[in-house]
Parts: C-alpha cells; structure tokens; sequence
C-alpha cells in the first residue's frame, strides 16, 4: 500500500470527499435502516448504536472495507481486472436490489462528481473497469479516487467507514426522535469501534501488514438480518428513503 503524509492539500481533499455534503445522494439511501425503526426493531439511541455496531461488524468492515482494501492493493499491483472483479463482488454480494441499485447509483454520481473535481485523473479507465464489472459500486470509486489522491491505505478504509456511519445517524435523525447533537454523540461512541473492527479485520485477513498481503482477501458479509429488512423495505406503506 501506498504510504504517504495526509497533510496539505491531500489532506483537505480527503475531507471533500468524506463531507456528508457530497452531491452522491447518499441522504435518499438508509439501506435497510428505516424497515427496522417502522417495526420497532430500533426504538432508541442504544438500538441506533447497536445497529450500526453490528453493520460495522457484519458488513461494512468485510465487505466495503475489504473493498477499499482490495482495489488499493490491485492498485499497487498494477492489476486493474482486480478492481473490475471486486466491484463485480461488491454488487452481488448485496441481496437487497434496492441496496444493490443504491449501491451503484452513489458510485455513478461520485464518478461523475470526480469528473468535475479532478479533471486529470484517470476518470475514464475507471468507467471502463466498472462498465465491464456491471457494478460502479460506491466503495470501489470512492477507493479509486482516494488511492490517486495519495491517501494512505488505512486512511482510506477508516475515513470511508466513518462516512458511511454517519450516512446512516443521518438518516436515523429524520427517522426517529432525535437530534443533531444526540445523533453527533453516537458518531462519537462509534468511532472507536471503527478502528477496532477495522484492526480486527486486518489481523485476521492480513497477519503481518497491510501492504504485505499475499493474495486479495475474500469479501464476506455476515448481516442477514439487514438483508432482509433491506429487502422488505419496498413493501412499507410509506418511504422516506429509496433503500
């Protein structure tokens, strides 16, 4: 893996792109999330925080960070067909399709965003690999752009996962009763547990280092019960959100 200072204007990119601001429509998508506070599954701040726990452990370590692990290495390998077939992957392993199109839409609008943002990146060859893979999942363009703006490997997975926990307390806060600063405070708590599944994960999938991995670690999820309220999400009564 590439490693590198994030400082500068590195630095100041990489924010960019992990701001909830970000035009990919990552607001419309709660992936599963508001099936389970119209059932009562998620009532209060504890359900919230356990929830997103368990997501953090079951799917978006093993399968979005092995994701944004895989592509940095296929990177750093000069091996783009690992990048097509991890973004083939990251599409299927999704049961849900409103999850899998939401998936894939957010990865088309941040390429597109990226065509804007970062007119001499290689754009193009990425929309080649994610047009032949079917997918252009969201980890993996997020991934691609980060990698070439020098982020370093870790960074890289922990700053995707930090965005997507906070994708989804913003999405609770318009679920549910709570507030901004409530909302903020279960971001706080769940930080630390970023960095611990993530280093978890490592240890068991790449013993001595990240950039000393053997092979590509296989994408695993383990969140059925999120598949399946995902899935019965499109037969609620009334949506907020399209996933």
């Amino acid at each position: 893996m590439t490693e590198a200072k994030l400082s500068g204007t590195r630095l100041l990119s990489y924010i960019q792109m992990l701001d909830s601001a970000l035009p990919i429509g990552a607001f419309a998508h709660s992936f599963g999330l508001e099936t389970c506070v119209q059932s009562g599954r998620i009532k209060t701040l504890a359900d919230l925080q356990t929830y997103i726990e368990d997501a953090l452990q079951h799917s978006l370590v093993p399968v979005d960070g092995c994701a944004v692990y895989r592509v940095y290495a296929a990177l750093e390998r000069g091996n783009p067909d690992a990048v097509a077939e991890t973004d083939r992957i990251v599409y299927v392993q999704r049961g849900a399709r409103e999850s899998r199109d939401g998936t894939a839409k957010m990865g088309k609008r941040l390429l597109k965003l990226a065509e804007t943002l970062y007119p001499k990146m290689r754009i193009g060859e990425l929309k080649r690999l994610t047009e032949r893979s079917g997918g252009c999942t969201l980890p993996v363009v997020h991934a691609w752009i980060v990698w070439h703006l020098g982020v370093p490997g870790d960074d890289a997975v922990r700053g995707y996962l930090y965005a997507s926990v906070s994708t989804l307390v913003n999405g609770a806060i318009r679920l549910m009763s709570i507030g901004q600063t409530e909302g903020q405070a279960v971001i706080a708590r769940c930080i630390p547990v970023i960095a611990a599944e993530w280093d978890r994960w490592l240890a068991r999938h790449v013993p001595d280092a990240l950039e000393d991995a053997p092979a590509l670690p296989p994408i695993r999820s383990f969140a059925f019960a999120q598949e399946i309220y995902a899935m019965k999400h499109e037969t609620l009564y009334s949506r907020l959100f399209m996933s």
